[in-house]
């Protein structure tokens, strides 16, 4: 299996930390991540396509180990997140790319889709966030989240832990971690841990007033965008989804390209889930746009 290597891209503000396994000749796949986890998280998804795919997934700002600055107000609408992954491509020169991604990953890649169709041979979207502008947000965030919202549950989220064991044992088997196999919560900790600098202490990468402000800052409708997408898509969604069935159902009726998979047994956690159907997926998508 090829490793997974990291590496940096710097830029005038600070530096975008992703992970790259090298086929050299192949398709090229961007998988991004979703709100509070980090690239490493999809280790066991990604490292097995290396062998076919040049794999390459990036840290979003305020998440993993990318410094680039995230300043209160600056996830609005997750135009940063488009922006920030635009200028990832782009610099990258790999391209065209065939992108995937998880919850907001997923909908930033749908938005650089948009944004940069030059840059874009294919999508994969796995249970992305498609928030529909005709209900309130506070209904539909009652609708995914049984209790307080997202962003009052993420603000409230512990952030620091005597060591990297600690974490493990607080969020294994629980939670939004209780479906997902142990390897996979150890790679989310090796990538969305960093140290204090009293002693073994570790705290989260991904600070929770950050994952907060990126609920909050969910754009609305991105659904309608569909019928501005020009390459194929694939659309994963869980039995238990978070995007509303018909949202998902809408998206593909506007955009006639887009092969639409509900997965039986699954939750918005899916790609932690079903890691198998997921590569599976990808590498038919990366076959029909060969």
């Amino acid at each position: 299996m090829i490793e997974l290597v990291r590496q940096r891209l710097p830029l005038p503000e600070g530096e975008i930390s992703f992970l790259e396994g090298k086929t050299d000749n192949s398709p090229v796949l961007h998988f991004a991540h979703a709100t509070g986890f980090n690239a490493e998280t999809y280790t066991g998804l990604l490292a097995p396509l290396a062998a076919k795919l040049r794999v390459l997934a990036s840290d979003a700002r305020g998440h993993g180990f990318t410094t680039l600055p995230s300043p209160a107000g600056a996830a609005a609408g997750w135009r940063i997140y488009r922006d920030d992954l635009h200028r990832f491509l782009k610099a990258s020169g790999k391209g065209p790319y065939i992108l995937a991604g998880h919850s907001m990953g997923a909908t930033a890649s749908l938005m650089v889709a948009v944004a940069a169709p030059e840059l874009v041979s294919g999508l994969l979207l796995i249970e992305p966030v498609l928030v529909p502008r005709a209900i309130y947000w506070t209904r539909w965030l009652r609708a995914v989240s049984p209790g307080p919202d997202l962003a009052a549950r993420a603000v409230k989220r512990r952030k620091t832990f005597p060591a990297a064991e600690a974490a493990f044992s607080s969020y294994r088997g629980r939670g939004a971690f209780r479906t997902w196999p142990d390897e996979t919560v150890q790679d989310y900790l090796k990538g969305g841990l960093k140290p204090t600098g009293n002693g073994a202490e570790v705290t989260l990468a991904c600070t929770p007033e950050w994952e907060a402000e990126t609920f909050r800052s969910t754009p609305l409708g991105a659904a309608r965008l569909a019928k501005q997408v020009r390459c194929p898509v694939t659309l994963l969604y869980a039995e238990q989804s978070t995007p509303p069935e018909r949202e998902c159902k809408d998206f593909a009726r506007r955009h006639g390209r887009t092969r639409l998979i509900k997965v039986p047994g699954t939750t918005h956690f899916l790609p932690m889930e079903r890691p198998e159907l997921v590569r599976e997926e990808i590498l038919r998508l990366a076959s029909a746009v060969a």
